[in-house]
């Protein structure tokens, strides 16, 4: 059995990693604590490695993999996703290789750009939930069917975040779990959808033509395109990408926030009763992974926030 030790990204020399110690260079680029995420300059054949940093990860990231093949093509013509070039493993990593895509994401982009290109930026990710909205669930290859929304996953997921985080939030989520039992229902009728995962303003690359590309879509409690607006509303009313040092100005967020929760609201006559709801649980999401008493201060007060909110809006409409 192989034993390979994790990588730490921390020690500077990509070019360690198992992954690309092929590589005769590599840019290290940015992403999520599991995985080396690097450039590979080869002139018009540039391309992107992903690789796992422990055998543990190696599931995850390939899930990753197959979800960002399966959901390119049914978000075709509303957004595209990178085309995944090749998979593997190199002594016990897990990696996979993905187009070079020249663009940059949506904070860099919206904090570049006039109204007008701030506009079509919204129309687009309007398009995109749509079909998002509209196409069901694929069913995978192998693994579980895809879950539609309900109370119950919820609940099992605000339990699980609860006991990781060894009730250090308990009464951060107690608002939020309050305003989620008083709910009929998480969602209007209907099963599961098409859903990223992680819409958040740093998965979404925007190109030299305003298209929108997607990456880094990850497993979600429930598969349903309410996560996506979720992880919008994460960024343009819960502000997550100005606590990761990267502000947007204000006015821009909040029309993206007020014209978010009018399409949301068309597609879903319920959202606004619930809005608080999702919301809250995308922050919770996070907390198992808060590393700085900053973070953990910043992302428990949205929790609860999003709670007190969600029951005050349920008391305005009972």
């Amino acid at each position: 059995m192989n034993h390979a030790p994790p990588f730490d990204p921390r020690d500077g020399d990509i070019l360690r990693h198992p992954a690309l110690r092929d590589c005769g260079d590599a840019i290290p680029l940015s992403g999520f604590s599991g995985a080396t995420i690097a450039l590979i300059p080869d002139g018009p054949r540039s391309f992107v490695r992903k690789a796992s940093n422990s055998r543990a990860g190696n599931a995850g990231l390939r899930g990753q993999a197959l979800r960002q093949q399966r959901l390119a093509g049914l978000v075709a013509g509303c957004a595209a996703m990178p085309e995944v070039l090749d998979m593997g493993e190199r002594d016990g990593y897990f990696y996979f290789d993905m187009e070079f895509v020249p663009s940059r994401d949506a904070i860099n982009f919206l904090s570049n750009s006039g109204f007008h290109s701030v506009a079509d930026f919204a129309d687009r990710v309007e398009r995109l939930m749509i079909r998002l909205a509209e196409t069901p669930a694929p069913a995978p290859t192998s693994g579980p069917a895809p879950l539609a929304p309900s109370k119950a996953l919820v609940e099992a997921k605000l339990d699980q975040i609860a006991a990781r985080t060894l009730g250090a939030f308990g009464a951060e989520l107690a608002p939020l779990r309050a305003a989620l039992a008083r709910i009929d229902r998480l969602a209007a009728p209907g099963g599961a959808t098409a859903v990223h995962g992680d819409l958040t303003f740093e998965n979404i690359l925007v190109d030299r033509h305003g298209a929108l590309w997607l990456i880094d879509t990850i497993a979600s409690p429930f598969d349903h395109f309410a996560i996506d607006w979720s992880k919008l509303f994460q960024e343009c009313e819960g502000l997550w990408h100005a606590h990761r040092g990267r502000p947007l100005a204000r006015g821009v967020t909040w029309w993206l926030r007020q014209r978010f929760h009018r399409a949301a609201t068309l597609l879903d006559p319920g959202w606004p009763q619930r809005h608080y709801i999702h919301l809250g649980l995308t922050f919770a999401r996070i907390l198992p992974y808060v590393k700085t008493d900053e973070d953990r201060s910043f992302v428990g007060r949205r929790v609860a926030e999003c709670g007190r909110a969600a029951l005050e809006t349920l008391s305005q409409r009972s």
